[in-house]
Parts: structure tokens; C-alpha cells; sequence
């Protein structure tokens, strides 16, 4: 495992914790994306590891919000190339927009693509540090919410702006509730946007309604409310929020590695386009799922457990109930490949 400054990990047992360390108040600077965009590289060659979860690494604070002193070059940086006069011509904004899909379609076809042209971002980074900003900003937010892993942000502390958004990515979000720690998401009362994703996140995640007000407003929630527009999955005490963010991760480490990438791959590339193609997806997954010596085992085993405990008379017949607990906690095969 790499060395890094923003970064602090621990492994307990399939589950990689990630804390953000930047003091005092862990903003997120353009290095720490850089860091965790690397690390999310490594992971996802690890097949040790079966969850990914990303927390602060600062007492009571998770993170802040970006770095405000690099979002205020991010203007002058604009001038520098032009670009704010491209997005006010309806020709020049066209083409704009149009070379940045196409560039985000190689990249995404391309890993070395990927590779390249962040590099060749980074190296004009003294003299326009935001192109650079903004490429690894939204390859690392694209590269954590595709993670062939379960991803969990436990966050533990204030979390705004940014901190919101690079939580959008993950599969679950869990909060400390009982510490008053609130969650925002304030751009707009300072003359900007989400600009990390939140505009397009937000809205798939809570429904176009509750996100335009919410980004509109810039208020804060509390975890009560947050969990009540399905912002995150759900809050715990901070005396044992660790442990029962980690006995989740234990019980989702159970799972067929191959069937949670399927699932995500599903979900995610589906979501982008119409429901035939997103179902033409899900087919695609399904094969590749049925063709893993996981899904051939589990399926043979569970043949077997149905022939003895459920398919029989009554008096003998094995509860729902316990059923479901068998098929939970993986106890219908000693360990799942991922192959």
C-alpha cells in the first residue's frame, strides 16, 4: 500500500477504512483528490478487499468542505484560457461541451487514455491548476461510485459542499445523529453551484424536487432529516458508530464479489440512458453472473437445502425466516471467489 500525506488506512478483515487527515478541519484540497483517486486504483486490483469505507480522520469532523482559497483561483484560472467567454457564445459553448463528452468517453474506454490525460492536466497545473482540479475531481467521483467494491462513507462530522458531493459517490451513507453534526449543502449562498456533481447526483439520489430545493435553500440538515429524504441510509451513536458501521461492512463482505459489481454496473450505466437499454445491461450482467463458479455453487447448494428443509411436509419445513438467514449471511458456501 502507498504512503500519503491526506490519507491514513486500516484493514479489518475484508473491509479497508480511508481517513481523511488534513488539519485542522479537513478541507479537500486538489492533492488529497489525487491521493484517493490512487488508492481507489489499488483497491480495486485487491481482492482481499470487499468494502471500501471512507471516514474522517479528525475528531468529531469529517469533511468540511472544499478548500476555498483553491476554488477562488478557479476565476482568474478561467480568464487565464478563455474559458469563460466560450460558455457565454452559444458556438464556442457547443463545442465545448461536446469535447469534453468526447473526452470523457475515451477516457472511460481507455484507462491509459485516463492515465495520459490526467498527466498531461497536472503538468499545466502552475499555470491553470483548475483544468486540473476539475479532471481529477470528476475521474476520482466517477472511478469511487464504479468501484467493483461495497463503499460506505461514515461520516462523523460536519459535512458540506464538497464533502456532500464525494459522498453522493458511495453505495451507503451513515451519520453520527446524536452530536448535532449537520450536512450541507451551501454553494449557492455564496454565487456558485454544487460544482462536484451535485446538480446531477442529488437529483437521482433524492428526487428532483427535494434536491432543487435543498441546493436552492443552502440550509443545513440535521441526520433525522437527512435520513427522511433517503440523503443517507442511517445515523448511530458516536459511542458506537465505528463498530456498527463495521459489523454492516462485516455482513456486506459476505457477498459475491462478481453479483456487486453486476448490480452497480447495472444500476449505474443504466441509469444514463432509457429502460431498454438499461435492461439490455442488466441481461448482459445476468450472464456474466450465471457464468461464475460462485453463482454455479450457491445455486447447487441451495438446490439441495430446498429439497431438505423446505420442499417437505410442514412439521419438518425450515421458516422463511430462517431460510433468509442461511442465504444472508453466506452460509450456503465456505467463501465467494469473485471469479
Amino acid at each position: 500500500m502507498r504512503t500519503f500525506r491526506y490519507l491514513k488506512t486500516r484493514k479489518t478483515g475484508h473491509t479497508l477504512w480511508v481517513e481523511i487527515y488534513n488539519p485542522r478541519v479537513n478541507f479537500i484540497v486538489t492533492d488529497m483528490l489525487e491521493e484517493l483517486f490512487l488508492l481507489i486504483k489499488d483497491v480495486e486490483k485487491d481482492d482481499s478487499i470487499r468494502v471500501f469505507v471512507m471516514t474522517g480522520g479528525l475528531a468529531d469532523i469529517y469533511i468540511m468542505h472544499f478548500s476555498i482559497p483553491e476554488l477562488q483561483r478557479i476565476s482568474e484560472d478561467n480568464e487565464k484560457v478563455f474559458l469563460n467567454r466560450m460558455v457565454k457564445n452559444r458556438v464556442s459553448r457547443f463545442f465545448l461541451v461536446h469535447m469534453l463528452n468526447f473526452t470523457g468517453w475515451l477516457m472511460d474506454a481507455s484507462a491509459w487514455y485516463e492515465s495520459a490525460t490526467l498527466k498531461m492536466a497536472k503538468s499545466f497545473r502552475e499555470k491553470v491548476p483548475s483544468l486540473f482540479l476539475w479532471l481529477q475531481m470528476t475521474r476520482l467521483y466517477l472511478a469511487i461510485e464504479r468501484m467493483n467494491k461495497i463503499t460506505i462513507a461514515a461520516i462523523n462530522g460536519p459535512c458540506n459542499g464538497g464533502g456532500v458531493e464525494i459522498s453522493l459517490c458511495f453505495d451507503f451513507r451513515f451519520m453520527v445523529g446524536d452530536q448535532g453534526f449537520a450536512i450541507g449543502q451551501p454553494e449557492c449562498l455564496i454565487g456558485i453551484i454544487p460544482g462536484g456533481g451535485g446538480t446531477q447526483r442529488l437529483p437521482r439520489l433524492i428526487g428532483r424536487p427535494k434536491a432543487l430545493e435543498w441546493m436552492m435553500r443552502g440550509n443545513l440538515l440535521s441526520p433525522e432529516e437527512a435520513k427522511q429524504i433517503g440523503l443517507i441510509t442511517d445515523y448511530f451513536n458516536k459511542e458506537t458508530f465505528r463498530d456498527t458501521v463495521q459489523e454492516f461492512a462485516d455482513l456486506m463482505g459476505k457477498r459475491p464479489p462478481v453479483a456487486i459489481d453486476a448490480i452497480k454496473k447495472s444500476v449505474h450505466e443504466g441509469m444514463n440512458g432509457t429502460l431498454g437499454k438499461g435492461l439490455v445491461l442488466e441481461m448482459v450482467q445476468s450472464i456474466r453472473c450465471f457464468d461464475t463458479d460462485d453463482a454455479k455453487t450457491v445455486i447447487k447448494n441451495y438446490i439441495k437445502l430446498i429439497e431438505e428443509k423446505v420442499d417437505v411436509p410442514e412439521e419438518e419445513r425450515m421458516s422463511p425466516a430462517e431460510l433468509f438467514d442461511i442465504m444472508e449471511h453466506a452460509r450456503l458456501v465456505e467463501r465467494f471467489y469473485g471469479k
